[in-house]
């Protein structure tokens, strides 16, 4: 496990359990990160699940992402393509960059030149999207791609790196981290994150707005019943 990466179809299992596996990410969409390593967009770790929505916007386009890491911190990274209705999507290809990795390939593939001591894992862009699955909040579907699932032997910055050998441009995400939030703010914040999501996918949100008003109508009525169960009562 310490320096796997993980092509969609080497997991029997990746599609009947990445549906699940998308829950307890917390949303971030983030600017536009630097392309170099020294202008990464900083994000607040590389352990709590967290889903990066963010999109490429021009061909030959790097973003890199940067987290403060501690010596034998596990780093998991996987990409996710989005099933988006009008399309729009992108495959692209992502690496962990870091000091001292136990396990450093496809370098020559890295759209950056690496500074002495920095070692890499490169997932490319899969070569086919299979089987995609469901957020069981959100109701958005994701092509599941490569996982990169490694540790870091010395502590410092890491880096995540998103780029499209191909030149594509268009949406991603990238789902960092495996500790399940256990604030009560972000339980609290569920049906903002629903809202949040869908609208970036391009989704009608107008379920919620039905619902909400079903909700509305509903309690109006009880409301009603109740004054006029009281009232009878009362002539009683």
């Amino acid at each position: 496990m310490n320096q796997a990466v993980t092509p969609p179809k080497q997991r029997g299992r990746l599609s009947a359990i990445a549906g699940t596996d998308l829950a307890g990410s917390v949303p971030t969409f983030p600017g536009l990160p630097g392309e170099r390593l020294a202008e990464s967009l900083p994000i607040v770790d590389l352990r709590a699940k967290r889903l990066l929505f963010n999109r490429l916007r021009a061909p030959g386009q790097v973003h890199i992402y940067s987290a403060e890491c501690v010596a034998g911190e596990r780093l998991r990274v996987q990409m996710y393509v989005p099933v988006l209705p009008l399309g729009g999507a992108v495959v692209p290809a992502f690496a962990i960059v870091a000091q001292s990795l136990p396990y450093s390939a496809d370098v020559r593939r890295l759209p950056i030149d690496l500074p002495a001591g920095f070692s890499a894992v490169v997932a490319p862009p899969p070569s086919d999207l299979v089987h995609p699955v469901e957020d069981i909040l959100t109701r958005v579907r994701y092509y599941p791609g490569p996982v990169i699932d490694t540790r870091t032997l010395v502590g410092g910055r890491c880096y995540v790196i998103v780029w499209s050998p191909n030149n594509h441009v268009g949406k991603y995400v990238l789902q960092v981290g495996q500790r399940w939030p256990t604030r009560v703010g972000y339980w609290l914040r569920l049906p903002s994150i629903w809202w949040q999501i869908r609208g970036w996918f391009g989704h009608s949100r107008a379920a919620a707005l039905y619902a909400a008003g079903g909700a509305l109508a509903a309690a109006a009525t009880a409301a009603l019943v109740v004054r006029r169960v009281l009232r009878a009562a009362r002539a009683d």
